[in-house]
Order: C-alpha cells, then structure tokens, then sequence
C-alpha cells in the first residue's frame, strides 16, 4: 500500500480527539459524538475547505482508535494501521457525511438530556472549572455555571437552556454530588436574568464583528498586500478577538484563509436594538 492512499498519514488521532491513551472504547465513542457536533459544517454552517477537512480528521482519527488502536499504540502509525486495508472507498465516505441537521440535532438532544452522560459531562464540567482561589467578582470566563454553557452539548444562551440547567445543577447540588465552594450557582441563582443578558450580548457582539470582519475580508481588495501575508492576517484576527471563543476565532482564520483578504475595523459595543435584531437573527439560524 503506498503512503498516499493515507488520507492523513502524519495525524495523530489522540490529539484530534481530544483524549488520552488511556481512553476507554465507551469515553472514545463519547468524545467522537460531542466533537461530531461540534464541528458538523451542516451545525456550524462552515463549509470552507479547512472546517471540511477538520471533520474528516476527526472522522478518520475516529476509525483509528476504534478499529486500529493496538496497533497505533505499538507503532505510533497511521500507515501500519492500514496495512493490507483497501482504503479505496475513503473520498466516498468523506463525500458522503453523516447527516447533521435540525432533525438529528433535536433527536440527539432528547437522547442526551437528563441521561447519565450528561449528568457526567455537567458533573466533570463543573469540577474542573473550580477555582482554588475564586475571584469575588463575576468573570464570565472562569465561572463555572457560565461554562457550562460553552461546555455541554445542546446548552445554548436562550432562556429555556438556562432554566433547563440552572435546574439540574439544582438537583446535583441537593443530591451532593458537586458543591458549590465557589458560589458560582448562589451568585447565578441572585442574577440570572442579568448575567444571561450580559452572556446574549456578549455572543451577539461577536456575531456582529465576525460578520462585519468578514464582509471587509470579501470587499477590500487591497487588503492583503497591505498586510503582507496570510500568517499576519491570523495574528491580527487573534489580537483582535482574543477575548472571544475559540470557534469563533477558528471560523475567521479560516474563511479569511480561504477569501485572502481583509481590511482593519475598530469594534465597539452594540446598543439594545442592535442587540435585539441580533437576537432574532441568530435564532432564526438556528431553527433553520
């Protein structure tokens, strides 16, 4: 079998995945589905070459450690796993994704609710985001409710997900099997109104610079030879929304990636109406 047929020869699955080598088969399988969702162009509405290609490694790195991974461990090979394996059908496995859309969503939704993983996934969430010395102040960032928001699947910024949560960390807190040391979930049950607010703008703001960074990507043509090259287009978008999510940043890297283009905004806050069309938008995207 020659190299080439390895559709990513130099990947390591570990890493993709996001697990240890020590990954059980159930806690691999787990991991695949959340990453599934995650990066889904069909869920992230991303269809650029590198969004594509970043779900087939997962895909691929999947069939790794669920078929090959003895051999992986021993060998540290893609090309071993594959030896004497025909991987002739593996564009058309690619060309044909797994279907992704608000029908699937929905039902993986009603499996995943109230079941025993999410209960682990919100139980490891919630302890990991402990912090030995808690600030006194609210940071988005380091409290432990708000990211469970970032964290647990099928969680979003809207009014019903919140009372969904807010309620089961309820139960676990009455049931001790997490602790509240840090008052994240007294300091959230005295402000859930604002900090949900202040979470739906935040989201909305970055909406609202990725749309406005993107459509001078795409209209300024002298952009790119001001800035000079694709890797200082990835540090500027990187200062800029450092604050930000992780996807939002890997969604503008990489359609400015594709597009080659960008001119510089000077952000700001947005005022309630704009807030308020925002908020419609993206709901309206996600009933799509």
């Amino acid at each position: 079998m020659e190299s080439s047929n390895v559709p990513f020869p130099d990947i390591d699955p570990y890493e993709e995945l996001q697990v240890k080598q020590s990954v059980t088969p159930t806690e691999l399988k787990k991991c695949y589905r959340k990453l599934m969702l995650r990066y889904h162009p069909d869920k992230t509405n991303d269809w650029t070459p590198e969004a594509k290609e970043k779900f087939h490694k997962i895909q691929f790195a999947f069939e790794v450690l669920d078929k090959f991974k003895d051999t992986f461990d021993r060998t540290q090979s893609i090309e071993a796993c594959f030896a004497g394996e025909s991987l002739a059908d593996w564009k058309d496995l690619f060309d044909t994704d797994v279907v992704i859309d608000r029908d699937t969503i929905a039902q993986d939704k009603a499996r995943y609710q109230g079941s025993s993983d999410e209960t682990q996934d919100i139980i490891e969430s919630w302890n990991s985001n402990e912090q030995a010395k808690p600030s006194k102040r609210y940071t988005p960032d380091d409290d432990q409710f708000t990211l469970l928001f970032q964290e647990i699947p099928h969680i979003e910024a809207t009014d019903d997900d919140e009372a969904y949560i807010h309620e089961r960390i309820s139960a676990l807190l009455a049931d001790k099997l997490i602790t509240d040391s840090n008052g994240s979930f007294q300091r959230w049950s005295a402000n859930r109104k604002k900090y949900l607010k202040s979470m739906q703008k935040r989201l909305a703001k970055e909406a609202k610079q990725a749309d406005d960074m993107l459509a001078n990507i795409q209209d300024s043509q002298s952009a790119k030879a001001a800035l000079g090259d694709e890797d200082q287009l990835r540090q500027l978008i990187q200062k800029k929304n450092k604050t930000s999510f992780d996807s939002l940043i890997s969604k503008l890297e990489n359609q400015a990636t594709s597009k080659g283009k960008r001119t510089k905004r000077k952000t700001g806050d947005i005022d309630d109406d704009q807030f308020e069309r925002l908020q419609a938008k993206m709901a309206k995207r996600r009933q799509r």
